[in-house]
This record gives C-alpha cells, structure tokens and sequence, in this order.
C-alpha cells in the first residue's frame, strides 16, 4: 500500500506542479531526528514569515511526503507560504506514540528555528488530521505555546471506528460494517496496547480547551463525516473556535483532486482563508 500511494498520487492530475521546490531535511535536534521535506511554490515567501507545517495522512501505516507533495505543493501556492511536510515513522514497525513524538518534534525545532507559534499553522489529513489535532494538547502538556490554528481534512478522531461506526449505523443503516472494520484493523496496528479512553486516542476526551482556531473538512458522505461532525461539537461546546465544512458527495480527502474538481479547488481557497485568518488574529493579539 505504501508504494501504491507513493506510485498514485505522484502520477497527474495529483503530482506536484513542476514548478515546485522541494528540499530534503534531515536534522538532528536533542530529542531525536526531524526529518521531512520543505515545499515551496514561487511567491511562498520566506520562511520567517509564517509556515505551514503538514502531516500526511494514510492510516498510520503509510503515505508519505513524497504521496502528500501534490497537494502540498498547491497548499503553498494558495496559501502563498512554505511548507514543512513532516515524514514520521509509521506503524507497525513503529506502533505510538512515534508518529505523534515526531510530528511535536518537529514542531519543537520549528520553533527552535526562530518561528514564533503564532507564525505556524499544522494542517493534516485523514489518521494525518488526528495527529495534527493532536497536537496543540501535546504541545502544551510539554510546555510549549500552540500554534495558530489546526486544519483537519477528513480526520479519524476515533481510530476503534465507535464514532464512524454509529454515525454509519444511523445514516446508512444498510451499509455493511466491513467498512469500519476494515478502516480499524488497518489503523490497529499504530494503537496495539493503547487504552480506548487513552485522550491521545480519543481525540474528543483529550484537552480541548488549549486548542486553537480549527478546519474541519470533511465530505457528507463518507467513512469519517461521524468523527468531523462529534469533534467539532464537542470543541465548540467547551468554548473552542472550531469550523466544520461538509462538501457534498465526495470522497476521502477529495482534495488532492484540485486540478479536476472545482469542490476540491474551493476547498483549498477556503484553507488559504483560514491560514490567512488566525495568522491576522494573532498578529492583532
């Protein structure tokens, strides 16, 4: 599956714009190494002025920032800023909390960098979306300031599928259920050993009260719609900014289709108006 999505989403319409500048970083810091990729579209600006950082999504298992690069690539373009695509170790061969230690590893040498939070914007999609949401709680548990807000694309919330499962059962009581289960036993082996109310789980239980401005975007019709749908009602109920974007009828992360999709286009404009948005507010702040 890792090479298939390496191999698919490298092909056109989904491939990075030739266009595109790409550097390889590898860097050693205190805690371990960093490794990703900065992605770079001309007119992105420079990198102390504001980034995004990425985190792919592919159920815990793969994809990368190589499968990632296309729409990473248009994020630069649209949001007219660099972005920093973190390439985190993957289960099984690293089950958690690797991947979420890598993704706040790399967003602590962001900020060692010279980037103040309010300068950075994590966005991710699918089991990416669940770490990036992760995220600001884990960056302030170690004592470090949030970042400026979280974009979420299609994210899991629930990686034992509870919340898409009932979701499914009440919108689509004929759907089969080998959907859910087999979207779990895909992400199952990143959580083997890990408690189902474990916060860093279930995202909706976790510290919802440090998070910053949040995305949501999700298609109405998919897997994941049921966990967009409970996580953005949970932070709001708590006091939280959070906007959830139902687009009709598409499907899982449709928007790495924004060469062929007008929806997938508007999309990322709406993303761009975010970054744009709580980058603005913390400036005024």
């Amino acid at each position: 599956m890792r090479l298939f999505l390496d191999r698919y989403l490298t092909r056109p319409p989904f491939r990075a714009h030739p266009d595109t500048r790409v550097e390889q970083v590898r860097a050693r810091t205190e805690g371990g190494q960093v490794r990703g990729e900065w992605v770079e579209r001309p007119g992105a600006g420079a990198r102390d002025g504001g980034v995004l950082l990425y985190v792919h999504g592919g159920g815990f298992v793969s994809g990368s920032p190589l499968s990632h690069r296309g729409l990473t690539s248009e994020l630069s373009s649209r949001s007219q800023r660099p972005v920093f695509s973190v390439d985190y170790r993957r289960a099984p061969e690293h089950p958690y909390p690797a991947a979420a230690d890598d993704v706040l590893r790399a967003y602590r040498w962001l900020l060692d960098s010279g980037l103040g939070p309010e300068q950075i914007v994590v966005c991710g999609d699918s089991a990416g979306g669940h770490l990036a949401l992760g995220l600001p709680p884990r960056a302030h548990r170690a004592g470090l300031a949030v970042p400026a807000g979280v974009v979420a694309l299609s994210p899991v919330i629930d990686p034992t599928m509870t919340l898409s499962r009932h979701w499914m059962a009440e919108k689509h009581p004929k759907a089969p259920a080998y959907y859910t289960d087999a979207a779990r036993a895909l992400m199952a082996p990143n959580w083997r050993g890990v408690a189902v109310t474990d916060p860093e789980l279930l995202l909706t239980v976790d510290d919802l009260a440090v998070m910053p401005p949040v995305l949501v975007q999700a298609s109405d019709a998919e897997l994941l719609t049921g966990d967009a749908e409970h996580y953005i009602e949970r932070l709001n109920e708590i006091g939280g900014t959070g906007t959830l974007s139902l687009y009709r009828r598409r499907v899982h992360v449709f928007q790495v289709a924004h060469r062929v999709s007008k929806t997938a286009s508007r999309a990322l404009d709406e993303i761009a108006r975010f970054v744009d948005d709580v980058s603005a507010r913390m400036d005024r702040a």
